[in-house]
């Protein structure tokens, strides 16, 4: 019977030096390139293969900043990171592992070809507080792709039990195998990937961040390698990334990459302790996946959630016009993102109750109650059901932000921070900018205004006492 043991060099015992240390620093909560926890971070999908040696392209990258625009202005100019699925070759899933060249059919009509399109879009969308990045896989590998024969003959897919290949699922029409991780670094090709990568989009390292979708460690059975192995060889890859400058957020939340990679998409598997143990600045995520019945969504709630974005843009793959996608959009942004990014900030202290009647306590007196959809600070209720009123810290001018899902009259005691207000002006927030709805007297400390059913308002203090 063959064995396989772990390879031990200087190169995989610096290695383990390395994630060690990396784990020690990032739990000071301060070593990303950004702060996750106070960010909307999204993905938007642009092309996919038709199966037919052609391209669907679903959204371009011209259009792409008209999106990123509109949604710059619909979350009022909030810190936004966007990663582009599809933008490689014939689009999503297309010729992994190799992602060396953008689709051709993405590029604007005034460019050269489509990566100076890329390259465009990367630089203007920062005018609009967005980071562009992109969204990769170094898990699956297909036949059709230029690297194949490398990955076959160094011995870098993983195997079953009967020594042939592991096929881990089938997309485009093709079956996707299984890296083997551990050979992939050993033979130098996982740092291959990633810098031909940041060489053929060097903006990349300003943009600082890149989404690694389906990240899972599996076991190669064909040559008797945990999958705890090829999670050892996955830190080392994040810790490669992060030496060349990039944060690495994944799909499905790995507990073994606690301080290591800050967002995912996915967070299902978070428990009540996980929440309360890990800080959102260590570790955060997009929304549970709905399809995952058994998962406890009313954390949620409990501890705020952000959203996918993704699935909400205007396209034919979502089935989204484009006259419908704000209010959409605005839905899944105020009801959620803007508790988010106010809870974030905020130290989780304990959860009272079970099930439904459960209460989270954070800092600065805020509470937080599941049964009934409340938001509360001191005595200051931000939140019951869909209706709310949250300040929109982000502004840094003592705004707030109000919504209401099926319209209401709103009474609201004011903060600490709008004493010297006489008035308020009240603006609709719209995909193409503010709209100045009226002017609201401030009277007891308090505002009291007409919410419109999913219509988003920006409330400003004006006429300050002297």
């Amino acid at each position: 019977m063959k064995t396989c043991f772990p390879k031990f060099n200087w190169l995989s015992i610096l290695c383990i030096i390395s994630v060690l240390s990396y784990q020690m620093v990032f739990s000071q909560g301060n070593q990303f390139n950004y702060d996750y926890s106070q960010t909307l971070v999204m993905k938007l999908f642009l092309s996919a293969p038709d199966n037919q040696g052609g391209t669907n392209v679903y959204c371009d990258l011209d259009n792409t900043l008209d999106l990123i625009k509109q949604a710059d202005n619909l979350t009022l100019n909030v810190p936004k990171i966007i990663y582009l699925v599809g933008w490689q070759y014939k689009g999503h899933d297309d010729l992994y592992p190799a992602f060396f060249e953008v689709n051709p059919a993405l590029k604007r009509p005034v460019d050269q070809d489509a990566r100076e399109s890329l390259l465009w879009l990367i630089n203007e969308a920062k005018k609009y507080h967005t980071a562009v990045s992109l969204h990769i896989n170094m898990t699956d590998a297909y036949d059709n792709s230029p690297l194949w024969k490398e990955y076959i003959d160094n011995d870098m897919i993983s195997k079953n039990t009967d020594g042939s290949l592991m096929v881990i699922g089938n997309y485009n029409g093709r079956k996707a195998y299984q890296i083997n991780y551990r050979n992939e670094w050993e033979n130098g090709y996982a740092q291959m990937r990633i810098d031909k990568l940041l060489a053929l989009l060097p903006p990349l390292r300003e943009s600082g961040t890149i989404h690694i979708d389906a990240w899972i460690a599996r076991e190669n059975k064909g040559e008797y390698e945990t999958n705890v192995l090829e999670a050892e060889c996955q830190k080392k890859v994040c810790i490669y990334w992060r030496s060349r400058g990039i944060d690495v957020t994944s799909e499905w939340v790995m507990d073994y990459m606690t301080g290591m990679v800050p967002f995912y998409w996915h967070f299902n598997n978070r428990t009540q302790s996980d929440y309360l143990k890990i800080p959102a600045t260590i570790c955060t995520g997009a929304h549970m996946n709905p399809d995952l019945k058994k998962s406890d969504f009313g954390l949620e709630f409990l501890f705020g959630t952000s959203m996918y974005g993704e699935n909400i843009f205007p396209n034919s793959r979502n089935k989204i016009p484009e006259e419908k996608w704000d209010s959409l959009f605005s839905r899944e942004f105020y009801l959620n993102f803007v508790q988010y990014y106010y809870l974030n900030r905020l130290k989780r202290l304990r959860v009272e109750g079970e099930g439904m009647g459960r209460i989270t306590y954070f800092s600065d007196n805020v509470k937080v109650s599941l049964s009934d959809s409340t938001v509360f600070e001191n005595d200051h209720q931000f939140r019951r059901g869909n209706t709310l009123c949250f300040p929109s810290l982000w502004r840094k001018d003592n705004s707030l932000v109000s919504y209401s899902e099926k319209g209401s009259d709103l009474l609201f005691f004011l903060p600490e921070n709008w004493k010297s207000a006489l008035k308020a002006e009240v603006f609709m927030i719209t995909k193409g900018g503010l709209i100045k709805k009226n002017e609201i007297e401030i009277r007891n400390n308090q505002i009291k205004l007409e919410l419109l059913a999913g219509q988003p308002v920006l409330i400003i203090p004006v006429k300050s006492r002297i």
